[in-house]
């Protein structure tokens, strides 16, 4: 199950469904911006903590 919803989130559609949901849940700009700020930051901290595909462990 939580494949199939990861697989679901990397659709661009999945994102635009969810747009159009949230629109009609009746989400106003301010929530909308402090959606987009949390997840920006949760992007952040994960490119910061995760490793990058097929990077060796340890410094240079």
């Amino acid at each position: 199950m939580i494949t199939w919803i990861v697989n679901r989130l990397r659709e661009p559609s999945s994102w635009a469904g969810l747009g159009a949901l949230a629109v009609t849940a009746g989400v106003g700009q301010e929530q909308w911006t402090a959606i987009a700020q949390t997840g920006a930051g949760i992007c952040a901290l994960l490119a910061i903590l995760l490793r990058e595909r097929g990077a060796q462990g340890g410094a240079a």
